[in-house]
């Protein structure tokens, strides 16, 4: 079954999604599963969530958004997520951008997609028991928010 769920997930990033952002999600895949493998030989399985398509650009192409948070490993819980959050990973435009977030969501905002980020209390000055949210929108061929680019 977990073959078959895989096979199915790589054949889906075959279809609709530009080569480049495909090649970027199954090497992220490919290293949380050695990643997996390397503790205790543990074995990944991917949440249907693992990968998902949206438009974040605004030019009617989906990109793709890598979610960690759907990465499961079967000898370590916490291998893909702490309490800073998990890994999300969108490519857009041929680069692959990451971010660690409790939670994600996009949210349209007047016709402009918009990423909406959880995230550590400490981005906001305080705890991780502190609120605190990012936004991110493409603008001028990059991500903007109120944090520079990495």
């Amino acid at each position: 079954m977990q073959r078959l769920r895989i096979l199915l997930i790589s054949a889906v990033f075959w279809l609709p999604a530009p080569a480049l952002a495909a090649e970027t999600a199954e090497r992220i895949i490919a290293q949380a599963r050695d990643d997996c493998r390397s503790f205790e030989n543990g074995a990944l399985t991917l949440g249907e969530d693992a990968v998902v398509q949206a438009d974040l650009t605004g030019d009617g192409q989906p990109e793709e958004i890598i979610d960690s948070r759907a990465f499961t490993c079967s000898s370590a819980a916490s291998l893909f997520c702490g309490t800073g959050g998990c890994t999300i990973t969108v490519v857009a435009d041929g680069a692959a951008r990451t971010f660690l977030a409790k939670a994600w969501r996009i949210v349209d905002w007047n016709g402009q997609p918009v990423l909406l980020l959880a995230v550590h209390g400490s981005d906001c000055g305080g705890t991780n028991l502190r609120r605190c949210y990012e936004a991110v929108v493409w603008s001028e061929g990059g991500f903007r928010s109120l944090r520079p680019e990495p």
